[in-house]
């Protein structure tokens, strides 16, 4: 049986029960956005013109007389809106989540919320347990407060579909651009989150870590923050020399920092070290094989004492090696810089708007200015914010 055609559906279903016929369809993979045509949809709705002349026009034989109209106004031509957006819309998230390559969604924890630049809660290392006598009451704990706010942004297109495009049935071409619109705007997002998590642009003043409401960079090279190995550090002072990713031998000093200096804010006495598992190792692609080689090796090479041996890889199965364009895109120093620990223990996304379709009629100054059929407005409000510091550690190569 094959698909049923647009005008069939609604004289089946009428116009109010098309369009939640049409998405039954769709939702159940019966039809697919790319079955429908948009020509046949506006002349079924009602809102295409005289065809047969635009026809001529195209293959030379007269002038056009007319494009999109309404050739029976108040009957479909609203169905016409609707439908078409959320064809449109489809093809949109289509593309939005085609994730193929991308990591971002492997960076943050993804946080749903109403309100912009809100504050994310959270305690400083309570006082740490004290040993408890026989009889004896327990002592009373004590913590100090500590947050971060969010910083959050909007960004969009707006994608125009003319005349033509429908008069022509040019289908495949309106959904190709609905799709690369989505797509875009998910390589907008792509970028944002691994610009973020590397703290790309605070030499701008534009932190990922605010503190107390107060922005300051996540990486200060002093190492205050416990989290940066290379020139410069002041505070680790065994670890202020350039760490370039050779070998397994670059991770263990890594994880030889992470064991000895990065240490809890406790209130009670001295910072202990805290327990913080390394699960990703960020690279740019520069570093993509060395990183890949280094992880995924069955066996390594152990010298010590004048002798070499071969061992198991200590680091096998142990890291996801993540990569990205846009690390390298930084350049300089970031071309060698690379970043090991749980990045989604360190960074949120916070989600004020998920990605949204809009749709604007064509009774807009660009349909008579343009011949605009409709605009279709693609968004998204939400940013990274960095909650924490001793999770993820920097470490520059040169």
């Amino acid at each position: 049986m094959g698909k049923p055609s647009i005008a069939t559906l609604i004289e089946s279903h009428g116009p109010s029960g098309f369009y939640h016929k049409l998405c039954t369809l769709l939702n159940e993979k019966e039809l697919s956005v790319d079955d429908i045509s948009y020509r046949e949809l506006a002349e079924a709705c009602g809102v295409m013109g005289v065809m047969r002349e635009l026809q001529a026009t195209r293959l030379g034989d007269g002038p056009p007389t007319a494009l999109l109209q309404e050739a029976a106004p108040g009957v479909n031509t609203s169905l016409f809106q609707v439908v078409t957006g959320e064809l449109i819309g489809r093809k949109v998230i289509e593309g939005y989540e085609d994730d193929s390559g991308f990591i971002g969604q492997l960076l943050v924890d993804v946080m749903p919320s109403r309100l912009r630049a809100q504050k994310l809660a959270g305690f400083r290392a309570l006082s740490g347990p004290t040993e408890v006598d026989e009889g004896h009451p327990y002592e009373e704990s004590t913590f100090g407060e500590k947050y971060v706010t969010t910083e959050e942004s909007k960004r969009g297109r707006i994608l125009s579909i003319n005349e033509e495009l429908i008069a022509f049935d040019q289908t495949g071409e309106i959904n190709r651009r609905a799709r690369a619109m989505g797509f875009y705007l998910r390589q907008e997002r792509e970028r944002a989150i691994v610009r973020a998590v590397t703290d790309a642009d605070a030499a701008a003043g534009k932190f990922v870590y605010r503190p107390a409401g107060a922005g300051t960079p996540l990486y200060p090279a002093s190492g205050k923050h416990r989290n940066s190995i290379g020139t410069g550090n002041t505070t680790s002072p065994s670890f202020n020399t350039p760490l370039p990713l050779v070998d397994w031998t670059s991770l263990d000093k890594v994880m030889s920092y992470r064991a000895t200096e990065v240490l809890d804010d406790r209130i009670d006495g001295q910072p202990r070290p805290i327990v913080v598992a390394a699960r990703q190792l960020l690279v740019p692609e520069r570093l993509r094989g060395t990183a890949r080689g280094i992880v995924h090796a069955t066996e390594v090479t152990n010298e010590a004492d004048d002798r070499v041996t071969q061992m198991a890889n200590p680091y096998a199965g142990q890291l996801e090696v993540l990569t990205s364009p846009y690390l390298d895109e930084q350049g300089g120093a970031a071309l060698s810089t690379w970043y090991l620990g749980d990045f989604k223990r360190q960074f949120v996304w916070t989600e004020v708007w998920p990605v949204q379709t809009f749709l604007q009629r064509a009774d807009s100054e660009s349909a008579f200015e343009r011949d605009v059929a409709l605009r279709v407005k693609v968004r998204y409000l939400g940013g990274v914010t960095a909650t924490d510091t001793v999770f993820v550690t920097r470490v520059l190569g040169s």
